[in-house]
């Protein structure tokens, strides 16, 4: 049994670079010098959503060692040394820092992931290590011992269901890094971290009879994000709470939301992350009418790094003629 959970680990972590998948080039939005904007052409850059970018297009089938590589170069010189990143904006013909991070435990988790799951074969060069020890340090000051979830940051005591579930994901991606590198303790130390995240997320977020609350923070006004998003989003994380497998909320989720959802790049972003959510639920319907009805406001003010990053994943998997192809007899986008 031991050897079997080994090989699965193994197999899973070679599962984010698919033989013979497209390479992302993220034409408009990363930078000669590797940096990656937030917006097409942009001149404002926000770590968190350049990893998060990178990590959803290797989860929907891409390679982007090149891409992920080329930002890690530059972002790994503008950490600070407890471990943060700040957000930077164009001043002049250079970007400089301009803002706090919106969500250290969120961008932590991001960038450790990142860090494990584009690392050459031969492990992380120590500057990548040095940098994954100073961000997984400031993650654990960020943890409630009380209720075992994350901070958003220090300065903001309020845990989110959707950060924790990254920082989940995270520690995963630790483990299975260990694993593929001979290092048995080490990937059961992180694993054990991920199970007992997952066991605290669920203690503190899901009620049985209401789903997933999104905050430990009370909630006036519902929205589709976070409310409506946060319910599969745990579906990313491999996080579920018993007597609920995934396809039943997935399922029970499309039924309510669909529409809502494919109407959501009129009037506020695609969340291309729902998109993604369905990728793993193996609904090749859901994603193509997101991308059918996406693609206009492609490069525009409902659209950013995250999208981009998926659609070009989604588009990948096409043949040309399959790209301009009209939609398939009898696919409902509604």
């Amino acid at each position: 049994m031991k050897i079997l959970l080994a090989l699965l680990l193994i197999l899973a972590a070679y599962v984010h670079q698919p033989a013979g998948a497209a390479e992302l080039t993220l034409t408009d939005y990363q930078r000669p010098d590797g940096a990656i904007t937030t917006y097409f052409a942009g001149d404002s850059i926000d770590p968190y959503f350049a990893a998060k970018a990178l990590l959803a297009a290797q989860d929907a089938g891409m390679t982007t060692r090149t891409a992920a590589t080329r930002w890690i170069a530059w972002a790994l010189p503008r950490q600070h040394a407890d471990g943060r990143f700040d957000r930077y904006c164009m001043k002049g013909q250079r970007f400089v820092s301009c803002q706090e991070a919106d969500a250290d435990d969120a961008l932590m988790a991001a960038w450790m992931e990142l860090l494990v799951r584009n690392a050459p074969p031969k492990g992380m060069p120590p500057a990548w290590q040095a940098s994954f020890d100073k961000a997984s340090r400031y993650l654990d000051k960020l943890r409630d011992p009380a209720s075992g979830v994350y901070y958003i940051s220090a300065k903001l005591p309020v845990a989110l269901l959707m950060d924790n579930v990254e920082v989940s994901s995270a520690f995963k991606a630790a483990s299975h890094y260990r694993q593929r590198h001979g290092d048995a303790a080490g990937a059961a130390g992180w694993r054990r971290k991920a199970e007992q995240l997952d066991r605290d997320i669920l203690r503190v977020f899901w009620r049985a009879n209401q789903g997933y609350l999104v905050s430990t923070q009370r909630r006036e006004q519902f929205e589709f994000y976070p409310d409506a998003v946060a319910q599969i989003f745990p579906i990313l994380g491999d996080i579920q709470p018993d007597g609920r497998p995934h396809a039943v909320t997935y399922q029970s989720w499309m039924k309510e939301n669909r529409w809502a959802w494919l109407q959501m790049s009129e009037v506020d972003f695609p969340w291309g992350l729902v998109a993604l959510v369905a990728d793993k639920m193996g609904d090749k319907d859901a994603i193509a009418c997101w991308r059918l009805r996406s693609i206009q406001f492609r490069h525009g003010k409902h659209w950013n790094v995250l999208e981009e990053a998926l659609y070009l994943a989604f588009e990948s998997r096409l043949s040309s003629e399959q790209a301009i192809a009209p939609p398939a007899p009898g696919l409902r986008c509604r």
